[in-house]
C-alpha cells in the first residue's frame, strides 16, 4: 500500500499535514514495515532520493513543517539506521542546521542521559546501538558546532555528561539536581 499512495503521503509529510499519535519515528517505521528497500531498484532509490532531499532541505530551512530531530528519528527507523542522516549533518557547515542541532539536542538531552534512545525503538534489537551512535555524534559534535552560540553553556555541559558513564556522570557538579 506504501507505494501507492507514496507521492501525496510524501507531499503531507513535507507539508507538516502527518501528525503521528506518538511522533514522526511512527510514519519512519511504517516504511520500514513496507520493506521499501527490497523494492526494485529504481523504486526504492526514489524513496531514498526523497529522504534525503527532504532531510537536506530541512536543515537549512529555518522553519521546517516538522522538526529536524522528528525527521531524523523518522529517517533513521525508515531506514534502521542514522549514520548517513548524521553524516548529511555533520556536513553540513550553515547557521540553520547549527540552529537545528540546539534544539535537538535540548529535545534529546534528557533521554540520552537516561541511557535511553529519544524515541521509543520497540522495534529495535540493538536499541542501544543506535542510541550509542547518536549519543557519541552529539558529544563529538555538539561541542564544536555550538561552543560560540549564545546561552549554551547549560547544553553544552549536559551534552559532555551523556558521553560520561556510571558515577562520572551522576557526581559531575553539572548533573541535573546535582548539589554540593
Amino acid at each position: 500500500m506504501l507505494r501507492r499512495i507514496l507521492p501525496q503521503f510524501a507531499r503531507a509529510l513535507v507539508g507538516g499535514r502527518v501528525e503521528p499519535m506518538f511522533g514522526m519515528y511512527e510514519v519512519g517505521r511504517s516504511f520500514a514495515r513496507g520493506h521499501w528497500r527490497q523494492w526494485p531498484a529504481h523504486q526504492s532509490s526514489a524513496v531514498w532520493e526523497f529522504l534525503h532531499a527532504w532531510w537536506g532541505r530541512s536543515l537549512v530551512d529555518p522553519a521546517p513543517a516538522v522538526p529536524v530531530h522528528e525527521i531524523l528519528a523518522l529517517c533513521g527507523e525508515a531506514s534502521t539506521t542514522l549514520g548517513p542522516w548524521l553524516t548529511v549533518w555533520e556536513a553540513l557547515d550553515h547557521e540553520m542546521s547549527d540552529r537545528h542541532l540546539a534544539e535537538a539536542a535540548a529535545a534529546w538531552e534528557y533521554d540520552l542521559l537516561g541511557d535511553q534512545l529519544p524515541w521509543d525503538a520497540r522495534d529495535y534489537d540493538d536499541e542501544s546501538g543506535m542510541r550509542g551512535e547518536l549519543a557519541a555524534w552529539l558529544v563529538r559534535h555538539v561541542p564544536r558546532r555550538l561552543h560560540l552560540r549564545k546561552g549554551s553553556a547549560t547544553l553544552l555541559h549536559r551534552v559532555r555528561l551523556i558521553g560520561l558513564t556510571g558515577p562520572a556522570r551522576w557526581e559531575d557538579p553539572h548533573w541535573p539536581g546535582h548539589r554540593y
